[in-house]
């Protein structure tokens, strides 16, 4: 990237100013255990949403069940696949910069900006309308030109953590079932709420709505109880006997119930 490309670019970001989601993801991947949501990755349900033949994922459980974690592990693995522009936003209780639908659609843009070419055009023509920045787009605005983006970008790959997180769930849900009618496909995860147990299911189809299964997430918490046993001195240095290990392993897995 030139100098004034890139001198640019960060005009168009500090117009924008997106919440950076970064940091939701770091830290999920601080606190995921190696080998944590492999199920999913492996499971027909994935393996199909990843060559198209499912066009949209919704993965639902309740609070505690390590949904931002496992869409971190999802996000992770589609980041390798070069034939794919892969997006992603996480909304949080804790952040007020990622609560609203506007939020979600600055982030989207910028990191569509970032792939270049003929997309990145569209946010420079929206700058331009805007009096070079100096006046703010609006939802709609945002909403057009990241919808634009995203059918010149090619393959795209949207990913969204925690919708039951978002303080506009009618407006986050008029725009997931106009963006579930593009071409991208979309993976997104959040409690099984209200407003979201009818609305997702008309967009996605009933059969691409997911309960996360607690056993299994069960068996990522016990996998991860084990390996602390083993590596934490406090337990180490006490010498537990086997049965006594095995017996924690199975109550705080299996008693866990997906939290």
């Amino acid at each position: 990237m030139s100098r004034a490309s890139d001198h640019h670019f960060a005009k168009i970001e500090r117009w924008l100013s997106p919440p950076d989601c970064s940091t939701n993801a770091n830290l999920a991947r601080k606190r995921r255990h190696p080998g944590t949501g492999t199920w999913l990755l492996n499971s027909p349900v994935f393996q199909e949403w990843t060559v198209g033949t499912r066009r949209h994922l919704w993965l639902y459980g309740l609070a505690g069940c390590g949904k931002t974690i496992l869409i971190t592990t999802i996000l992770d693995h589609l980041l390798q696949l070069d034939t794919y522009t892969t997006l992603a936003f996480f909304f949080d209780f804790s952040d007020p910069r990622k609560q609203k639908l506007e939020d979600l659609l600055r982030s989207l843009a910028i990191q569509l900006y970032h792939a270049g070419n003929e997309a990145a055009r569209r946010l420079d023509s929206l700058f331009t309308s805007h009096d070079d920045g100096r006046r703010q787009p609006d939802t709609n605005a945002l909403s057009a030109c990241v919808d634009t983006m995203i059918q010149i970008a090619g393959k795209v790959f949207v990913i969204i953590d925690a919708l039951d997180e978002c303080t506009v769930r009618e407006e986050l849900v008029q725009w997931l079932k106009h963006l579930a009618s593009t071409k991208a496909q979309l993976i997104v995860t959040g409690r099984p709420e209200i407003e979201f147990q009818s609305a997702i299911p008309q967009s996605f189809d009933k059969l691409n709505c997911v309960q996360l299964d607690k056993n299994v997430v069960n068996g990522d918490i016990r996998s991860y109880v084990e390996a602390t046993l083993e590596q934490k001195p406090d337990f180490v240095d006490k010498k537990l006997s086997p049965s006594i290990l095995e017996e924690i392993r199975d109550k705080i897995g299996d008693g866990a119930d997906g939290m």
